[in-house]
């Protein structure tokens, strides 16, 4: 696919992805977050384990679990970002894992709601400083035109996670159900989540160790950027997103895929029960079509268009928007089952190619800040798809009769429907804000 940086050959080639693990600095890297992705998906599920049974199975408890996880965006990923760009960005993710190793093996030895609470909101902020230095880290350790295949195999073992964490989970609460329980005061292996957090706090640990064995290259800083002062930093960061038209359309674009992701995931289980008649068995196999799409996506992005990267990424929003339309419009769980192998192809191409370009065109001194509003673009277009999910269907929560046909659609259908025309008719925009970009 032609990027900012070089051409390189249309058609599906692999390449790429043999090149860049041959590459043992980004070797390390990979295999650091891969180990360190599976404790936090883990790690995930011991928090809505731990605040379910320490609540007496409140729901809003786990919600806040979830809530808190995600409000350190707005204020930790921008400091983050500027982090990232002033210190060294190895140590910044050696210390980040260490102090995330710290939080969650402290976390079963308090037992207690509200510590639960503060764990996971200091853990997630952490968390939020570490990802800019990693993505602001990957061009430096990988050629221009090896950039999309690094960050297809860094995301994949994000998201590799996913499938194994419960397997994971279950083996860890058997275990530690039948263990005896530590003489003190917390008495911690007697929840079976406690195991859990110590497997999720040891492999930030051995990320730690797995990063420390990367080499960086020396990085050139501008003079006085040592010394500039935070909000400084943080408004040239923005600063340098605005002067850039390119850039601000690739974060529209990469919000519309969220805001599609947040709208599938906050109505799936409704739609697959209420719509569609299904059970959780039913959404579960969705869920899980939809994670092997996302393979799917990340193999898919080494097949290189003639066209170049922008088309591509339009062709995956138009291709998602569709995908939500044919949901709502044909609503059958057979065809459910083949839209979600597309969505997931579809939202895996979009990220990895938005991630990509915005790596390519961002000088490394800004990478680290500008890498910091992609992932604030990220969480907060997933929460915005979420409540508008839910705003659409309080709104039409009779359903909405089509006009001269005897047929109406749920609220769950109708909020698809919205989401993928809204998609659909961004992509205009983000087609305009390339071409006057060039």
């Amino acid at each position: 696919m032609p990027t900012a940086a070089g051409e390189t050959q249309p058609g599906l080639s692999f390449d790429g992805f043999k090149a860049v693990m041959s590459n043992r600095s980004f070797r390390m890297l990979f295999w650091g977050q891969a180990v360190s992705a599976l404790g936090d998906w883990v790690g995930t599920l011991a928090f809505i384990a731990a605040a379910d049974q320490l609540s007496g199975g409140n729901a809003f408890a786990i919600t806040g679990v979830l809530v808190l996880r995600l409000v350190p965006t707005l204020f930790a990923t921008p400091i983050g970002g500027v982090v990232a760009d002033r210190f060294d960005r190895k140590r910044i993710m050696i210390w980040s894992d260490i102090a995330r190793f710290a939080v969650i093996l402290a976390t079963p030895f308090v037992p207690n709601l509200i510590a639960l609470y503060i764990f996971a909101f200091v853990h997630e902020c952490f968390s939020l400083v570490f990802l800019p230095a990693r993505d602001a880290t990957i061009p430096n350790l990988v050629p221009a035109d090896r950039l999309e295949p690094a960050n297809a195999l860094v995301m994949g073992s994000s998201f590799a996670g996913i499938p194994l964490s419960g397997p994971v989970y279950g083996a860890m609460a058997a275990i530690a159900l039948h263990f005896p329980a530590v003489p003190t005061q917390s008495r911690w292996l007697e929840h079976p989540w406690g195991l859990a957090f110590v497997f999720d706090a040891f492999t930030f640990l051995l990320s730690a160790w797995f990063i420390a064995r990367v080499t960086m290259p020396p990085r050139e800083q501008r003079d006085g950027q040592a010394s500039e002062r935070f909000g400084a930093m943080l408004r040239g960061g923005i600063g340098y997103v605005r002067s850039k038209p390119i850039l601000i359309g690739l974060s529209f674009a990469v919000s519309l895929g969220l805001l599609g992701g947040g709208v599938l995931f906050a109505k799936g289980i409704s739609y697959v029960k209420e719509t569609l008649g299904g059970n959780d068995v039913a959404f579960g196999y969705l869920m899980g079509i939809f994670g092997g799409g996302m393979v799917l996506g990340f193999v898919g992005s080494q097949f290189h268009s003639e066209r170049g990267a922008m088309w591509t990424l339009r062709g995956a929003l138009v291709a998602m928007g569709g995908v939500l339309i044919t949901m709502a419009l044909i609503p059958a769980l057979w065809m459910a089952y083949i839209m979600a192998s597309v969505f997931g192809l579809t939202f895996a191409l979009a990220i990895i190619i938005g991630m990509t370009q915005a790596q390519l065109l961002t000088t490394d001194e800004m990478r680290g800040r500008v890498m910091a509003i992609v992932h604030i673009l990220v969480r907060l277009a997933l929460l915005v798809g979420a409540v508008m999910a839910a705003g659409i269907g309080a709104i039409f929560k009779d359903g909405l009769r089509v006009p001269g046909l005897n047929y109406r659609a749920d609220s769950n259908q109708v909020a698809l429907a919205i989401a993928g025309a809204l998609i659909a008719a961004g992509v205009v925009g983000v087609r305009g804000k390339r071409e006057r970009s060039g």
